[in-house]
């Protein structure tokens, strides 16, 4: 189930998707990014995205018995 939803998300996520997928809020995820607890591609000025392949390794790193094989 865990793995299905990983798979159909975007290769690069909106700060707002990825506090959708850690089921956190959006003011937490942008504490995250800002203290630099995880990877992201700067756009520009305002535009933040999250590589899906750093989430999946954050979480597997960080969520105690995570396995994802996508």
């Amino acid at each position: 189930m865990v793995e299905e939803k990983l798979k159909e998300l975007p290769v690069l996520l909106t700060v707002k998707e990825m506090a959708g997928v850690l089921r956190i809020g959006r003011n937490s995820a942008y504490e995250m990014v800002y203290q630099k607890k995880i990877p992201v591609l700067r756009l520009g000025p305002k535009k933040i995205r999250i590589p899906k392949y750093e989430l999946i390794q954050w979480i597997k790193n960080n969520v105690k018995d995570f396995e994802f094989n996508g």
